[in-house]
């Protein structure tokens, strides 16, 4: 039988940058990775709608991206 453990967190912010010439979204994205793993989804929330304060942006997105180890037992 296998079970999956998770090993990382990351935070991913999607922002708009700018407009280029045809007048189409320009974008970007921030990774911030090693977020603590037992943190809850209200609280994960929050770090990104903090760090949103900081930016000069609005985010379009905040994405908590989880990764896996499986092995079998």
């Amino acid at each position: 039988m296998a079970t999956a453990i998770l090993s990382s967190n990351s935070m991913i912010m999607k922002y708009k940058t700018g407009t280029n010439e045809k007048g189409d979204d320009i974008f970007s994205s921030q990774r911030f990775s090693n977020v603590n793993l037992d943190l809850s989804d209200d609280d994960f929330y929050e770090v990104g709608q903090a760090l949103e304060n900081l930016m000069a942006t609005d985010a379009v997105y905040i994405r908590k991206q989880q990764d896996y180890l499986v092995e079998s037992i």
